[in-house]
């Protein structure tokens, strides 16, 4: 406070000063200089903030939301009644990086960042989140050389636990005929999530799916042994496989991960948001969402016939077809009597 009141002053007397015989000369360095050295902070400012991570990951998401916030507004027809930040505040898009960086990242990594772009100092200790429950994810789950990784069970109490062991003895061990039944498995179980990234793929390898989903059972693939899937199951000591990775059983894994149907007892420190009102059921759904690749996206520009003044149909982009927007959808919160096994 003390410069800019001593510059304030200064200039307050420069009609004084500039009497004086020398004070016209006074007047002009002191106004070049005081423009000079603006110059000199502003420079240094600008550098400074090229060099703050901080501040540039802030400004591409300011960018980001604003973007973000047209496309809504276009899909809903406008501006709603409540405001725009509506639209902003049930978008998975935006809300689930921020929910997973507040609430998630102190353990675990999305694409290897906290899913706003920052990599957090401490080592992961629990899985990394990305495409979770899609084929890609869960083939490397079943890779004996990455499941004890920090990608997928590294760092946690599972690191020697069954699922490991059975992955990295009884799965390297697999001949061809094998890993081709596990591949099956793999795709019956990640087409439980219903994610929209393989709905058309889910469709085509709807045989294969079927005949995983038969595997699933097998004494071979030992899945059931673990897991239940589809039949309930009171000896079961791993998640439900029935509907993994979907919407319903995400928010009720997250909002209760020690339930019997998923670690119960065995659980490995991680909180139960729902149960313990850590997150309410929109804020639920929207991790949810978000994890699994479900927001609103503008559909592609629509190529339309209009008259060509050479006499022929002319097809090309005309406007942009947009979908629905999907606002938050209610969620079904976890009790003994919804228990599958009960």
């Amino acid at each position: 406070m003390i410069i800019p009141s001593l510059i304030l002053l200064v200039m307050a007397a420069m009609p004084w000063v500039g009497r004086w015989r020398l004070g016209a000369g006074f007047n002009t360095v002191f106004v070049l200089t005081l423009g000079l050295g603006a110059v000199v902070l502003a420079g240094l400012a600008l550098r400074e903030d090229r060099s703050n991570t901080e501040y540039q990951a802030a400004r591409r998401q300011a960018h980001t939301e604003a973007a973000r916030a047209r496309e809504l507004v276009q899909t809903a027809g406008g501006i709603p009644e409540t405001g725009a930040l509506t639209l902003l505040r049930a978008d998975p898009l935006l809300q689930g990086p921020r929910l997973f960086a507040r609430h998630c990242a102190s353990c675990h990594r999305y694409d290897g960042h906290d899913g706003l772009g920052q990599v957090p100092t401490d080592a992961p200790s629990a899985s990394d989140l990305k495409g979770f429950a899609s084929r890609e994810w869960l083939t490397g789950l079943l890779d004996p050389q990455r499941v004890a990784t920090p990608h997928y069970f590294g760092g946690t109490r599972f690191e020697a636990g069954r699922m490991v062991r059975f992955v990295q003895k009884d799965v390297a061990a697999f001949d061809d005929a094998q890993r081709a039944n596990l591949a099956k498995v793999i795709l019956a179980v990640s087409a439980e999530a219903e994610l929209p990234a393989q709905r058309e793929a889910d469709l085509q390898d709807a045989d294969a799916i079927a005949a995983g989903r038969e595997l699933i059972r097998t004494r071979e693939m030992k899945c059931t042994g673990c897991h239940q899937f589809r039949v309930p199951d009171e000896d079961a000591i791993a998640p439900d496989l029935t509907g993994y990775g979907s919407r319903a059983w995400l928010v009720d894994f997250v909002g209760h991960p020690a339930h019997v149907r998923f670690y119960g007892r065995r659980n490995d420190r991680m909180p139960s948001f729902g149960r313990d009102e850590i997150l309410d059921e929109q804020a639920l759904g929207l991790l949810a969402d978000w994890l699994r690749g479900d927001w609103h996206r503008p559909a592609p520009a629509v190529a339309a016939t209009r008259p060509s003044p050479h006499g022929k149909s002319d097809a090309s982009p005309v406007g942009v077809e947009v979908t629905r927007l999907n606002l938050p959808r209610p969620t079904g919160r976890l009790s003994s009597a919804g228990d599958p096994r009960r």
